[in-house]
């Protein structure tokens, strides 16, 4: 059994209900409400970010990006599910054991380069707003809005804004030992000097299970 990590895009407008899920949901635009399976409410607008762990019921319009964690192979994805996805990628780690789920926001201003660098574990990214051109190993892609990718963490990594202002959400799953610790790892020495330039928000960085 392998843990996937998959990114789904949806449109509401109107009430629907969703079947339990360990899921980050990102309001990409309008407002929602969406109801937890204990009853309690949460009221998200435009780049909101909440961890949901089991069923929702969810009113209102809106676009949601969702990140589910799932005990799923891609090839065991649904037709229903495939329809949504827009990035699905397989996370090293035991599905039976508790995980980390981590999400947050980064935001570049006009003109700035990150140090090449990596990550301590894997995650999937979405631009939201601006446009970038990122190195990614080997690859040199340039990344719009709504483009979503993944990074493994052991490829050196330069994001640089070509936009007046960009922003991605980025979900990550991590290990136990990594709960409450940083990810950046700069590539060398050199890199590590420069500045970072970018502005993280954290959304949450919460201990879970698969539902």
């Amino acid at each position: 059994m392998k843990m996937t990590l998959a990114l789904f895009e949806d449109l509401i407008d109107a009430s629907v209900d969703w079947a339990a899920a360990t899921r980050a949901v990102f309001v990409r635009a309008g407002d929602l409400t969406i109801t937890d399976y204990q009853g309690a409410q949460h009221a998200l607008s435009a780049v909101d970010c909440r961890l949901f762990i089991g069923p929702i019921h969810i009113e209102g319009s809106g676009e949601l990006w969702t990140f589910e964690v799932r005990a799923t192979e891609i090839t065991a994805f649904t037709a229903a599910d495939q329809a949504r996805c827009i990035l699905a990628h397989t996370i090293e780690l035991d599905p039976q054991s508790p995980f980390v789920m981590r999400a947050d926001r980064v935001e570049f201003p006009a003109g700035m380069e990150t140090p090449r660098h990596g990550h301590k574990a894997a995650g999937i990214r979405r631009l939201y707003r601006g446009r970038l051109v990122a190195e990614i190993g080997d690859e040199l892609r340039r990344i719009a809005e709504g483009d979503a990718w993944f990074e493994t963490g052991r490829d050196p990594v330069v994001g640089r804004n070509v936009a007046p202002t960009s922003a991605f959400v980025r979900v990550m799953v991590l290990p136990i030992a990594l709960h409450g610790q940083p990810t950046f790892i700069a590539w060398d020495a050199l890199e590590s000097a420069k500045p970072r330039g970018t502005v993280r928000t954290e959304y949450f960085d919460t201990v879970v299970r698969l539902a």
